[in-house]
């Protein structure tokens, strides 16, 4: 647990989080998860999962950037993107990323 810890610390100076409270527990079907809800928020780790330093620090580097950005992730039960409006608009966001992808399509084109 101490290595979880010391990881978590780790990354919350990188990515300025203040505060963050950290739970393990045995889930059968998530790998980690964020409550961006709770004060403050959570993060829930699966225990059969910690001893792999690498992926360890994925998962909790993943919580992390999710609690900097004030975001969930793509839910798979809402049908689609299901991201905090104070983070940015989906309107927006899909205006971006519908432009990159056709820059991308048109050097392709060029070439």
């Amino acid at each position: 647990m101490d290595k979880v810890e010391k990881t978590l610390e780790k990354y919350k100076i990188y990515l300025g989080v203040k505060d963050v409270e950290l739970v393990v527990g045995p889930y059968k079907t998530r790998s980690a998860f964020t409550n961006l809800a709770s004060s403050p928020p959570t993060i829930y780790l699966n225990e059969y999962l910690i001893d792999d330093e690498e992926i360890l620090e994925y998962l909790i580097l993943r919580e992390l950037i999710h609690i900097t950005l004030h975001m969930y992730p793509s839910m798979r039960y809402t049908g689609g993107l299901s991201y905090a409006v104070t983070a940015f608009s989906t309107f927006s966001y899909q205006r971006r990323r519908s432009r990159r992808l056709g820059e991308k399509m048109e050097k392709l084109i060029e070439r």
